[in-house]
């Protein structure tokens, strides 16, 4: 933030994606944690390696939302 005269200016935050979607017959969600840094993340309460609330991540780093799908399987 910068203060200028008086008054002070932000930069606007990114607006970032989501999708909901299906990977292997599960529920799958992925998600832009930055911009340019996709991770994808299946709904899988039985996996021993899911957190508190069922969800295991299968995959991050992806630049495209595309390319997530493609390496993930979700649709």
């Amino acid at each position: 933030m910068s203060v200028e005269n008086g008054s002070t200016s932000t930069r606007p935050a990114p607006v970032l994606g989501s999708q909901y979607g299906t990977c292997g017959g599960k529920s799958a969600f992925a998600r832009e944690t930055s911009p340019g840094s996709w991770q994808v993340k299946v709904h899988d309460p039985s996996n021993p390696r899911a957190g508190h609330d069922g969800w295991v991540m299968i995959g991050s780093g992806w630049p495209t939302l595309s390319e997530a799908s493609a390496a993930t399987g979700l649709s």
